[in-house]
């Protein structure tokens, strides 16, 4: 606690915060709310620390009144959600069937392309063939160009 800080005995506090003095005891041994123990044994909270638990028992208190508003917000926004989720599911499904569909397309195209390039690679070993055997006629054709001169 602060030295310039305001201080109340624990019955003070008890009546200004509307607690039992000794739900205020237990709220210091358990650590909640902050107090000083004099040499003669009386308990002082600073006010500062009385609002914060004040404040706090102040929020649980609304929140015990507006519970049943809350459960109806969180069945809104459960079914909000669920309806969410179906749709999603719906449109996964969708483009699951889309993928399945463009992959049996591309295997198809797969093959095709597989297919053109074995005949590319027969038409280039042919051609390596006909390189070869126009070499050798021209070596032929050179040759009897030179005897008949």
């Amino acid at each position: 606690m602060d030295d310039k800080e305001r201080v109340l005995t624990l019955a003070s506090a008890a009546r200004k915060a509307g607690i039992d003095p000794d739900d205020l005891r237990t709220m210091i041994i358990d650590g909640k709310l902050d107090a000083v123990e004099t040499e003669g044994g009386n308990l002082l909270i600073s006010e500062n620390s009385l609002k914060l638990v004040i404040e706090e028992s102040q929020i649980i208190e609304l929140d015990h009144d507006n519970q049943g508003s809350i459960n109806e917000d969180v069945k809104k926004l459960l079914s909000q959600a669920a309806f969410f989720i179906e749709r999603q599911e719906s449109e996964l499904k969708i483009y699951k069937e889309r993928e399945g569909k463009h992959i049996s397309l591309l295997e198809g195209a797969e093959i095709h392309i597989n297919k053109a390039l074995d005949q590319l690679n027969d038409l280039h070993k042919q051609n390596l063939l006909l390189s070869n055997e126009n070499r050798s006629l021209l070596k032929t054709l050179l040759k009897l160009k030179i005897t008949k001169k």
